[in-house]
């Protein structure tokens, strides 16, 4: 997400490029809980991400954390 800064990530290519080798099948509810767990160590207040947000019905994009305006 960090080498791609400012472009929308779809949800199933994250699933793909995390989950590799040996796992034929991941929920997608696998990526929604690690992306939580993240925002929990990266975030001031998780419920309301400057840095990991999510693109609803696409996937999520890693923003600077500058306020929006």
């Amino acid at each position: 997400l960090v080498e791609n800064r400012g472009r929308t990530l779809p949800r199933e290519l994250l699933v793909d490029r995390v989950w590799t080798g040996g796992a034929e099948y991941v929920d997608e509810n696998a990526l929604s809980v690690t992306v939580k767990r993240l925002r929990g160590k990266l975030e001031e207040t998780p419920s309301k991400p400057r840095y990991l947000k999510t693109v609803y019905g696409i996937g999520y994009t890693w923003t600077t954390g500058e306020k929006e305006g």
